[in-house]
């Protein structure tokens, strides 16, 4: 368990290498931690607002922060200097994600607008407007796509670099809180704060299946790196790991006495870390028998 957020955990995510993970909380700090020693290498207060998404860039030597100040900034991996602040949302930045060959930052914002940023000069390349929030974005794993969930309650696929609009996915009866693509980019899966994941074909846009967990509201979900699981964190602060292939949980974890904000995969897939607004973060090792701390 990695203490050291003073508020909410937002948002964690895994260096490329594995060695490191990065989070980001309510308390307006940036945190990295070497996971050998589960110690802090360091710790930033550059934003002014709650911290609400982080990640790594593909190389490892970037780390992107959004912020209800309504800046992106990107930081030294290495010692978390700050190398530049991206001005351009007019509201809060609620999702950042980098391109899997790193010349793309994309960020969405509750100002209706998604914005596409170059990593060689961090200048705006594209914005991509919307009729509602944007709370979610991501790249799909080829890096020709990229998907926006809304408050609208609509799922957005669009096609790089021209930026046209492909594929709206239908109405979801709630405001889109996050989405994930596949590690082939088959499957892109969307949640609201309900308790059900829909998993759509793409490109077809075709809902393919769904997963309802009674009782639960999704708060949080990533694939692990061969596809096979999902990982699935809820307002109660249970974790379930779902077997794509059979459909079914194989495990559900209680560890969170809080809301988890946050679930990622490690590269190779043998740790799950899991930010919580119970302040912690928690990272557990994967097995084919069990989830363990």
């Amino acid at each position: 368990m990695l203490i050291g957020h003073t508020d909410w955990v937002n948002a964690t995510a895994f260096s490329p290498g594995g060695q490191f993970l990065v989070s980001g909380g309510k308390d307006r700090t940036v945190r990295l931690w070497r996971l050998d020693s589960c110690q802090q290498v360091w710790m930033v207060t550059g934003h002014a607002d709650w911290v609400k998404t982080v990640a790594f860039s593909p190389v490892g030597q970037l780390i992107a922060s959004g912020s209800g100040d309504k800046t992106v900034k990107i930081w030294s991996a290495k010692n978390g200097t700050l190398v530049s602040v991206l001005t351009g949302h007019t509201d809060w930045v609620n999702s950042v994600a980098f391109s899997p060959f790193g010349i793309w930052l994309l960020s969405g914002s509750a100002d209706k607008s998604a914005i596409l940023w170059s990593t060689e000069n961090w200048e705006r390349v594209k914005v991509f407007t919307h009729i509602s929030l944007v709370y979610a974005v991501a790249f799909s794993p080829d890096g020709t796509l990229i998907a926006t969930g809304t408050y609208d309650g609509t799922a957005k696929i669009w096609k790089l670099p021209d930026g046209e609009l492909v594929l709206v996915l239908p109405e979801h009866g709630d405001w889109v809180r996050g989405l994930a693509f596949s590690p082939d980019g088959k499957i892109l899966a969307t949640y609201c704060w309900t308790d059900t994941i829909r998993f759509w074909l793409i490109p077809e846009g075709r809902l393919a299946s769904s997963i309802t967990l009674p009782k639960e509201a999704i708060t949080t979900i990533a694939f692990s790196p061969d596809g096979r699981t999902l990982a699935i964190g809820t307002h109660s602060g249970a974790i379930y790991l779902w077997d794509i292939a059979a459909e079914r949980v194989t495990h559900i974890v209680q560890g969170h006495n809080n809301h988890v904000s946050s679930v990622a995969f490690s590269p190779d897939g043998k740790r799950l870390a899991s930010g919580s607004r119970d302040k912690s973060i928690r990272i557990w090792k994967v097995g084919d028998e069990a989830l363990t701390p």
